[in-house]
């Protein structure tokens, strides 16, 4: 499937898009550019600690954050923005990831956060929403973004979601 908006070929769910392409949504382009800001030094990973939510108000009601503990890796939903929470959102504070995802589905849902923690790389999407959510959503676009307290060991991935119903309108 090809995205007409960004018009790049979503068939693949192998094929992983790293930066945001230049038609995905401004608030995807928006958050990906303040992480690329706020990190401390070449090659050098942002930390929570570098994130403010003053500097990005617009943004906040879109963003949710993820906790990365544990071998084997466990995600953890830290916190989730109110836009989300009105479409739907099928997370809240405290929930594990893989809680509402369908067996079926786990694996190829999961290996999008153990990218982002593995390659330290941000990972952009967009398509039709993997788990159940409680409104209706006909398309998604969200990007991951690793962070890390060191510099290098990714422990936190600010994520940014956009929810779409089946006439395009953002939710």
């Amino acid at each position: 499937m090809v995205c007409p908006r960004v018009g790049i070929d979503l068939s693949s769910s192998d094929d992983k898009i790293t930066p945001p392409p230049p038609g995905a949504n401004a608030k995807i382009l928006a958050i990906y550019d303040y992480w690329r800001r706020i990190a401390p030094g070449p090659r050098l990973l942002p930390g929570r600690r570098h994130l403010s939510p003053t500097d990005i108000p617009k943004l906040l009601p879109n963003v949710w954050l993820v906790d990365v503990a544990g071998n084997p890796q466990r995600f953890q939903v830290r916190l989730v923005g109110s836009a989300l929470q009105l479409a739907g959102f099928p997370l809240k504070p405290g929930d594990f990831v893989e809680g509402p995802i369908p067996p079926a589905r786990r694996q190829a849902a999961l290996s999008d956060f153990r990218f982002v923690t593995k390659s330290r790389q941000p990972l952009w999407f967009r398509g039709m929403p993997r788990v159940p959510h409680e409104k209706e959503v006909y398309e998604l676009e969200r990007i991951f973004l690793p962070l890390a307290a060191d510099g290098a060991t990714v422990d936190v991935l600010l994520c940014l979601t956009v929810f779409y119903r089946s006439t395009g309108e953002e939710w």
